[in-house]
């Protein structure tokens, strides 16, 4: 199930999203930038960090 969630960003964070996708070509969208990097954070939570 997807959720649509609004952020708001500044001038400087859609010109560092635009640089990482021109960084990773298979990158089709801010969007899918923004969820790989949620993911990749997640995957770096350990069970202890999660209890917190």
């Amino acid at each position: 199930m997807e959720h649509i969630v609004s952020v708001g960003m500044d001038v400087e964070t859609l010109k560092q999203l635009d640089n990482l996708r021109r960084a990773h070509p298979n990158v089709p969208s801010r969007v899918e930038v923004i969820r790989r990097l949620i993911w990749a954070a997640h995957s770096k939570i350990t069970p202890t960090d999660a209890a917190e």
